[in-house]
């Protein structure tokens, strides 16, 4: 009698989401069905890496940017054999920041590479489609579809990515319903409702700020961008020419405790501050400890660097390109991109446009802005009880997921399954990415994911015990 294959759904096919496919296609033994739910337009790539725009460009050398957790070269060796690069000396693109397009295409080819030689008995279903609700019944899943019939599985993974950025609180939120209003910028193309006449205001100060500033001015855009945040300019180029700092790792001791380590750290900020360097390769240096740093804390330091400390790692853990930052500072130098350190009061419309009221920090007086176009650049939305994306209601609804108890995440167990509102493990019921952020809190990049998608694919496979 012919084995029966194991049958896994994953819902989302972003990196995360296909990675976890690759792998479970590589590493299986036995026959096995995958079926994939994603839409057909970020299939595989996700919004980040299915821009258009070739100024929209990786925030990490080309070096670091390896999909593979055992070939950390692979993306710069595939990177160097492409007609564009394959004359530019290869040291050199390892520390060159190239195109998200480009590494949309990479991740691409890995899952055509997948696909041409995986095992006879291994079935792959696509269905450009989106997940509306799970029902678990009988060690089965069946996965609702908005369009499709629905799918049936013995393990489901929840590959979902970022969430729509939440709506500032104003008092007039019927703007929010306004088609001069753009929630999500990834998911709508800014540049077709811009009026050439009128400014634009971009809610945040951030990544998604930059890239929405670079397709907006690339679209042939006369007026001027205004930008609002409560912190001003939040973006640092990376600087320093990859210089590696140890010391700060070689003093630290566990147990990490974070007033000690808040310590420490400041000590050797000054250090180096001294001699003229920042403090982004300090940040560097902790990234191999982060995730073991952030799970040693108790809820309470977690609780304190959430309010105290995250705006401030973020802003240096998150770095650009150096020649885009530039880019950023000639626009702001020209008049063409204004930034305002304030807090957003108000959004009002009229037959004569847009008036957005707010508070400068730097004068303490409320002013007025005239502008055309409202785009919300503040950032994905990490509480997921807060989620507006259907799916994520329905499975909260019935009690199958809950938000972590910093609700920035999905509460889960230490291997990845996800908790249910009885505080019961689901054995068969997986998330992976972002969603993991309460529990490891360094999850969204690549060096992270494409760990855990190695590793989610063998435990599935592997079925045994519950050690990641």
């Amino acid at each position: 009698m012919s084995e029966k294959p194991i049958e896994i759904v994953i819902i989302g096919a972003g990196f995360s989401g296909l990675m976890t496919a690759y792998h479970l296609i590589k590493q299986t033994k036995s026959p096995l069905t995958i079926h994939i739910i994603n839409d057909k337009a970020t299939f595989g790539k996700g919004p980040a890496y299915s821009t258009p725009a070739l100024k929209h460009l990786l925030n990490v050398p080309a070096a670091k940017m390896s999909a593979m957790h055992d070939d950390p070269n692979h993306f710069l060796d595939w990177a160097h054999k492409q007609p564009a690069y394959k004359t530019i000396n290869r040291d050199i693109l390892g520390k060159t920041f190239l195109p998200r397009q480009l590494y949309g295409n990479y991740i691409t080819s890995i899952w055509e590479e997948a696909l041409k030689t995986k095992r006879e008995d291994t079935q792959i279903d696509i269905i450009y489609d989106t997940a509306v609700n799970i029902d678990h019944a009988h060690g089965k899943y069946t996965i609702t579809l908005k369009s499709h019939a629905p799918v049936n599985a013995d393990y489901a993974i929840l590959a979902t990515g970022h969430e729509a950025p939440s709506n500032p609180p104003i008092p007039n939120e019927a703007y929010y319903n306004s088609p001069t209003y753009i929630k999500n910028p990834w998911l709508i193309d800014v540049t077709k409702l811009i009026k050439p006449d009128q400014n634009i205001l971009i809610l945040g100060n951030g990544l998604t700020m930059v890239d929405t500033v670079i397709s907006i001015m690339d679209s042939g855009f006369k007026g001027q961008i205004h930008t609002l945040s409560p912190t001003g300019f939040s973006v640092l180029a990376h600087r320093h020419n990859h210089l590696e700092y140890k010391d700060l790792v070689n003093e630290i001791k566990e147990p990490y405790r974070l007033d000690e380590l808040f310590i420490i750290g400041h000590k050797h900020f000054r250090m180096l501050h001294k001699i003229g360097i920042s403090a982004e390769p300090i940040v560097d240096s902790l990234r191999p400890l982060t995730q073991k740093i952030w799970r040693s804390w108790s809820h309470q330091e977690k609780e304190t660097f959430l309010r105290d400390i995250k705006s401030i790692w973020n802003k240096i853990r998150h770095r650009i390109a150096p020649h885009m930052y530039d880019y950023v500072q000639r626009l702001r130098l020209t008049g063409r991109l204004v930034m305002h350190k304030a807090k957003l009061l108000d959004i009002k419309e009229d037959s004569k446009g847009i008036i957005v009221h707010y508070l400068s920090k730097h004068t303490q007086t409320e002013k007025t802005l005239n502008v055309g176009l409202v785009v919300n650049c503040t950032g994905p939305q990490t509480d997921i009880a807060k989620s507006e994306d259907v799916f994520l209601q329905n499975l909260q609804a019935k009690g199958m997921i809950q938000a972590d108890s910093l609700h920035i995440g999905m509460d889960v167990t230490d291997h990845w399954t996800l908790i249910d509102a009885q505080g019961q493990e689901n054995p068969t019921l997986y998330t992976i990415g972002g969603n993991l952020r309460g529990l490891l809190w360094e999850t969204t990049a690549i060096p992270e994911l494409k760990s855990q998608t190695a590793m989610l694919a063998a435990k599935i496979l592997s079925n045994k015990g519950h050690q990641l």
